[in-house]
């Protein structure tokens, strides 16, 4: 499998809110037992247009395996080199 990282558009959301979704709910069925759940606007793109495309100081990327995107990353790029990664999911099927 060939991984590869690419920036992360608004053109991208819909695609990554259906990775994000699968992500989150496959989690919540494991872990808490119920079928769907995650942060506020995981379902609807509006996660990323707070979150992402919302701040100045994030990067988002775009996960891809054999060129088919299979999760993303959000990294906060703070003053000082002090950066968090802030997100970060992978679809459950990789």
């Amino acid at each position: 499998m060939n991984l590869s990282f690419e920036v992360f558009t608004e053109a991208d959301i819909p695609e990554l809110t259906r990775v994000m979704t699968r992500a989150f709910d496959d989690d919540s069925r494991e872990h808490l037992g119920v079928e769907r759940g995650g942060p506020d606007g995981y379902d609807n793109g509006d996660f990323f247009r707070k979150w992402l495309f919302g701040q100045s100081v994030t990067e988002g990327f775009k996960v891809l395996a054999d060129g088919a995107v299979i999760g993303g990353i959000i990294v906060w790029i703070l003053p000082a080199g002090h950066n968090i990664l802030g997100t970060i999911f992978i679809d459950p099927g990789f």
